[in-house]
């Protein structure tokens, strides 16, 4: 099942990882290589984001310790 919001409006999923520490973690790409990896808790109560330019594959990598939070809502 693909995970979205207005966020990754227009990006690919490209990765998935799930229960990973009590998290489930998606990964979406645009062409441009801008970059959304969202972290749902495993009960599904919680959505967090990390959102970046071109450092995907780095923050893919390290996904259990990089920042997430809230996106900004225009």
């Amino acid at each position: 099942m693909q995970k979205s919001s207005g966020i990754t409006d227009g990006m690919k999923i490209v990765d998935t990882a799930e229960a990973v520490g009590g998290y489930n973690y998606y990964g979406y790409l645009r062409h441009n290589g801008e970059y959304v990896i969202m972290r749902e808790n495993t009960a599904e109560t919680e959505y967090r984001y990390n959102i970046g330019g071109y450092d995907y594959s780095t923050n893919w990598t390290n996904k259990a310790t990089i920042s997430y939070g809230l996106p900004t809502i225009n």
